[in-house]
């Protein structure tokens, strides 16, 4: 009689068993990877928009006029002024604004804030970490702009923000226009 024994059944049983067994996990490794790979895209994708928001509305920073209620000011955990690329607003158009960073339950958050005075969140990190830093144009770093008792331009040169994303720190660096140019105030010659 041809055929197969009972123990040459079981052998290709357990064999079919093992390389199913292996196919499945090498399968569910691959979804695990491509799951992990596709939460980093997005984490890139969301840290990147994040950031051209940031560095597009303090790049267009611009002057007020010297006794205007615009002028920028700078601490360690917020700054304030006027913008030319609002994140909310026509392009062009001088316009108010305010980026702060606010400490709450063990999380910092990055916060913008329109000319209407509306809030929205930006970014937030693990931790209470993260300031801003204005350098003036002779290459000195402050902690505060305008800095006290010094005479400085309305705007500092350079803005930094210093935090974490993912548990490991990022500073963002934008430079602003090489002038700064006064106001000149024709609102009384009309």
């Amino acid at each position: 009689m041809r055929g197969f024994t009972l123990l040459e059944m079981l052998v290709v049983l357990v064999l079919v068993t093992l390389i199913s067994t292996l196919l499945l996990e090498g399968v569910s490794y691959v979804l695990h990877l491509r799951s992990g790979f596709l939460t980093q895209l997005e984490e890139s994708q969301k840290g990147t928009l994040q950031e051209h928001w940031f560095r597009s509305s303090i790049s267009a920073i611009v002057t007020d006029y010297r006794d205007g209620k615009n002028v920028f000011k700078g601490e360690k955990r917020q700054f304030n002024g006027l913008t030319i690329a609002p994140l909310d607003n026509v392009i062009g158009i001088p316009s108010s604004f305010a980026w702060q960073l606010k400490y709450d339950d063990g999380v910092t958050t990055l916060y913008y804030q329109n000319s209407q005075k509306e809030s929205w969140a930006i970014a937030h990190w693990l931790g209470i970490e993260g300031h801003f830093l204005y350098r003036a144009r002779d290459g000195e770093w402050h902690k505060k702009w305008p800095p006290f008792g010094l005479k400085m331009a309305q705007i500092p040169s350079v803005i930094l923000l210093f935090g974490h994303r993912r548990q490991a720190e990022f500073t963002w660096i934008v430079k602003l226009s090489e002038h700064d140019n006064e106001r000149i105030d024709t609102r009384d010659d009309w």
